[in-house]
């Protein structure tokens, strides 16, 4: 879920603004942190844990925390699980640099009961609703190719780590990408660029 296919944003994107009902065209953008792709998904019945698109491994400390904090994530969710069969909080596992990890959320994926399917920005006061660091202001009539690739070079351009000496920002924890999103949730899509990530894997192949 995490990640997102250029095309499959293209196709989205132009058939939201083909339908006409957006009610703003401006998209925010939050940093993203390096680390693990992780995943809470919530039903009624249990809480499954994902690393990496897949069952997060018995010793992994995602597990850990998950237990210690399940109380309160349910707590968060009881109202939306009313009517909607699985939400799923996506994010990243990462290290904060002082020899601790957590689990910084970033998109929610909600299926109603009767098996529609939401994406949108992390909005529950669980974990910190992080606001959005810059915005992009799109007018009527632009297309999702376009769309893509402003969003794309503004990503570039924030997380751009070649003029710095190699493996200084993987040292430092830098972000590698930029989460994209409707400020207005709406059938516009959500966008994952990582940017650094082509940099870093060019210097250490």
């Amino acid at each position: 879920m995490f990640k997102s296919e250029f095309h499959h944003f293209i196709k989205q994107f132009d058939a939201a603004a083909k339908a006409g009902n957006i009610a703003s065209w401006t998209y925010g953008g939050r940093l993203l942190l390096p680390g693990e792709d992780a995943s809470i998904t919530v039903t009624s019945s249990r809480i499954i844990v994902a690393i990496d698109n897949g069952p997060a491994p018995k010793p992994h400390p995602i597990n850990a925390f998950v237990a210690d904090h399940e109380a309160r994530i349910r707590e968060v969710t009881a109202n939306d699980l009313g009517s909607h069969r699985e939400i799923t909080i996506a994010g990243r596992w990462h290290d904060n640099g002082n020899e601790t990890q957590s689990f910084e959320p970033y998109l929610t994926r909600k299926i109603t009961n009767e098996g529609a399917a939401e994406t949108a920005r992390y909005n529950y006061e669980f974990f910190g609703v992080g606001g959005y660091r810059f915005g992009i202001d799109f007018h009527p009539g632009v297309g999702g190719k376009l769309a893509f690739e402003t969003m794309t070079a503004a990503t570039a351009h924030h997380t751009d780590y070649s003029h710095l000496r190699p493996g200084l920002a993987e040292a430092v924890g830098l972000p590698t990408g930029v989460v994209w999103y409707p400020v207005v949730a709406c059938k516009l899509p959500f966008l994952v660029v990582e940017h650094a990530n082509r940099i870093i894997q060019r210097r250490s192949a």
